[in-house]
């Protein structure tokens, strides 16, 4: 989650949420970078574990409108989507996603609950299933590339180089807020730390790894801006939805910094336009 914040809304309870992110920080950083180190089954297996939360949590977003997407469904449909995808059955994919939506309609029919509300309900669970399972399949794939582990050390850079420093900027120096309707503490003074910050962030990794080509400068480029982006589209969704933050009630795993959905928002977008990237270059094929 991009924190680009207005220094002039800074709450008091600002240095406490400050204290529990840079714990989690500190305990969970390690164990990511580590698990990504190992790719393989581990980065598999943890990657099935975010799908699966992410999704869980995407689901309960319509829950105050009686439209939450289908668990039942989608959390089995999240599993199977990315193990076909990292398996190349990408035919399977697709027809994983059309049961999904026939499954979540079936099974309106069969409950009685066909009203305003199911065109919602499936698409919100379509929706989760996107946002989970797509992302998870693109970092699991891109891990399996020649030079994996640089790949994914890269998004990292530019989400989290991105995420702190405009975090950081914001509370300096930010004044004008970015989006006032969506988020009012995120300023533009935090969104261009963040998104300089990334971009510089993002050419050092590729200079010191021996990987600065001109062809790979569009994702430093466009990576910051995106995460930026995705930070703010998942904004929009807890305003739509009317939610304080994306985490389930019992299961905030990640203290400081809201659910899963909220830790991995600007991830999702970063990953998922380093994927589609690569595979328009070649590097995916």
């Amino acid at each position: 989650m991009t924190g680009v914040h207005h220094a002039a809304e800074k709450q008091p309870q600002d240095r406490s949420n400050l204290i529990a992110r840079s714990i989690s920080a500190f305990v969970g950083g390690p164990i990511i970078l580590l698990v990504t180190y190992l790719g393989g089954v581990p980065f598999l297996l943890v990657g099935l574990g975010a799908a699966l939360l992410i999704m869980l949590e995407f689901c309960a977003l319509g829950a105050e409108r009686n439209t939450p997407g289908n668990l039942w469904i989608g959390l089995p449909a999240a599993v199977a989507v990315v193990l076909a995808f990292v398996a190349g059955q990408f035919g399977l994919v697709i027809v994983l996603f059309i049961a999904a939506a026939l499954g979540v309609w079936i099974y309106e029919q069969m409950r009685g609950a066909v009203d305003a509300g199911t065109g919602t309900r499936v698409g919100l669970t379509l929706a989760g299933l996107a946002y989970a399972a797509l992302p998870v399949s693109f970092l699991v794939t891109l891990r399996n590339l020649p030079n994996g582990m640089l790949w994914i050390f890269l998004l990292y850079g530019i989400t989290w180089g991105t995420d702190t420093l405009a975090f950081f900027g914001g509370r300096r120096w930010g004044k004008h807020p970015l989006a006032p309707r969506i988020s009012p503490k995120k300023s533009r003074e935090g969104a261009i730390i963040g998104v300089i910050g990334g971009f510089i962030i993002a050419v050092l990794i590729l200079a010191l790894s021996g990987q600065l080509r001109l062809e790979l400068l569009p994702l430093a480029l466009f990576g910051p801006p995106l995460a930026v982006i995705g930070d703010l589209f998942e904004s929009w969704l807890k305003r739509r939805f009317q939610v304080g933050d994306s985490h389930i009630a019992g299961l905030n795993i990640i203290p400081g910094h809201g659910g899963v959905l909220d830790r991995t928002d600007s991830l999702v977008w970063v990953t998922t336009f380093c994927a589609l990237y690569f595979l328009l270059i070649g590097l995916i094929v």
